[in-house]
């Protein structure tokens, strides 16, 4: 027997305004976010570490790159949740939970409208993840990472 089709956001109830609002709120995020990440690249260079006088002063420039390598690192997640949320617009499945398919409450997607997931189940799987150790449960990553460590990944 056939499954049936998954309903689109607008069958699911999502306004369609409030879509393309969402739509418009993504596209200058994720050009924002392109824009700081261009940034970024261009004065991330360790060049200017030659001209440091001492020790302490090299140290401190490696702990700020440090850090803003983790940011760059959440931004560029971020950035692909982004696309995944621009994709799920076009196909017609925005604001439809990835786990239960059900649907994603407004208020949620007006807070993080790159989710994917309801409150419940984002609790779900982090739980999970944390029971399984090891994993990472900060950015609930479309790829899977059951069984590997995803820190040796990078």
């Amino acid at each position: 027997m056939p499954k049936p089709a998954a309903k689109s956001s607008a069958e699911k109830g999502v306004d369609k305004k409030f879509i393309e609002e969402v739509r418009e709120l993504l596209q200058e995020k994720k050009e924002s976010l392109l824009i700081k990440l261009n940034q970024w690249e261009d004065t991330s260079s360790p060049s200017g570490l030659k001209e440091m006088g001492d020790i302490a002063d090299i140290a401190s420039e490696l702990n700020s790159e440090a850090l803003t390598s983790v940011l760059t690192e959440n931004e560029i997640e971020t950035l692909r949740e982004i696309e995944l949320a621009l994709e799920k617009i076009e196909n017609g499945t925005y604001g439809i939970c990835e786990g239960t398919k059900k649907k994603i409450p407004i208020a949620r997607l007006k807070a993080i409208p790159w989710t994917r997931f309801t409150v419940e189940f984002a609790e779900q799987m982090a739980k999970s993840r944390n029971r399984a150790g090891g994993y990472r449960v900060d950015t609930l990553s479309a790829y899977p990472t059951t069984g590997m460590d995803v820190d040796s990944l990078d």
